[in-house]
């Protein structure tokens, strides 16, 4: 947790609350993300499979509620963020001044999340996703297989911001990666790559 507590204070103060970045995400992918199966057919690909994702266009240090006000704002239905009561049930933001940097879980307040919104003005906002299976980059057979294992989640518009009249096209969109999967976070020529900075850190100790 030191080492969280670490990173938290570099990306606040290395990184601008607002700026279009690129963050990269990798882990191990496991019972939480893939179906098991049973019998014969049972999953082969657990501890074997590490995802990497790139969130291309997505801002860090957002206040939820404020983005949800103003997009419900704009469609005329509310006029502050005091009216939007998000239904964040599994997590909820730190305290203190990272409040709108990182939410913790809600049940243990053991884990750190790094809030990101998509940037609605830049055009390029965008989620890749790549696979390695056994260390190496997945084929595109292995990687339709390995897709085929994923647990589905839904698609569906949140409901929180359709009870204020937020439409699909104005929908806020926020994502929430764990921030000790944090690999890498460019914005403009500023850039950190959290693991790196831990193995120094480690060295030096």
């Amino acid at each position: 947790m030191e080492m969280l507590v670490r990173l938290m204070g570099m990306i606040m103060n290395v990184f601008t609350k607002g700026a279009a970045s690129i963050i990269v995400q990798e882990k191990l992918l496991t019972e939480k993300d893939m179906n098991k199966g049973r019998g014969a057919n049972r999953n082969p690909y657990f501890g074997r499979v590490l995802m990497r994702k790139t969130f291309s266009g997505y801002v860090m240090g957002t206040d939820y509620a404020a983005s949800v006000a103003n997009a419900a704002t704009r469609m005329g239905n509310v006029t502050s963020a005091e009216e939007v009561q998000l239904k964040q049930n599994w997590h909820k933001p730190i305290n203190g001044d990272g409040g709108e940097w990182f939410s913790t879980d809600r049940a243990t307040e053991s884990k750190i999340y790094l809030k990101l919104q998509r940037n609605e003005q830049q055009i390029a906002h965008k989620i890749t996703t790549e696979y390695f299976l056994d260390g190496h980059p997945a084929t595109p057979e292995e990687q339709a297989s390995i897709e085929a294992w994923l647990k589905k989640k839904s698609s569906t518009q949140s409901s929180t911001q359709t009870d204020l009249g937020v439409d699909k096209e104005h929908e806020q969109h926020f994502m929430l990666p764990q921030l000790d999967t944090i690999t890498y976070i460019k914005q403009g020529d500023k850039e950190l790559k959290p693991h790196e900075v831990f193995a120094m850190a480690v060295a030096v100790a």
